[in-house]
């Protein structure tokens, strides 16, 4: 037998677990804040597509960061039909897994946002694209910080082309 293939008698796994991890009420509790939220994003989301900046002087993002943004999403051969962009500042207080299900994303797009910062369990290094479950990841720093690094548009650019096959 190894340890992969262990079999418990279901008396055995009553007894490993006597209490609940979380109580019901806390469950109802966050369910019904999870209905509750007033979400605000930008977008579409046809393509389920999730675009994640952290802009705290604006409700969605500035228009300077909209229009390089913008640049970057035509250039994917997108549009922001296909696209669902959330300012982070806007909801400090929602898991990532919330946003990824209400949002039902595949690719996961962070801008000025790690992904620890965002609730990923991990970290990565910008620009690398990154498996996660059934996510697709990148991370860069933040819009206005590498609108004019050369260096650092090619990077996003190269990752950018491996997530959407252009």
């Amino acid at each position: 037998m190894s340890l992969n293939n262990i079999n418990l008698s279901p008396y055995l796994i009553a007894q490993l677990y006597q209490n609940v991890l979380i109580e019901e009420d806390k469950l109802k509790t966050f369910a019904q804040e999870e209905s509750i939220i007033n979400w605000k994003y930008l977008g579409n989301n046809a393509k389920n597509i999730l675009v994640v900046v952290n802009y705290t002087q604006a409700t969605h993002i500035p228009d300077e960061q909209m229009d390089f943004l913008s640049k970057i999403i035509n250039s994917c051969k997108l549009s922001m039909e296909d696209i669902c962009l959330v300012n982070m500042c806007n909801y400090p207080n929602v898991a990532y897994d919330v946003l990824l299900k209400k949002f039902n994303s595949r690719n996961v797009l962070l801008f000025g946002v790690s992904t620890n910062h965002f609730g990923f369990p991990f970290e990565i290094p910008a620009f690398q694209v990154q498996q996660y479950d059934k996510y697709t990841i990148i991370h860069s720093p933040a819009l206005q910080d590498i609108k004019n690094d050369e260096k650092a548009r090619g990077q996003l650019w190269k990752g950018l082309k491996k997530i959407f096959n252009i």
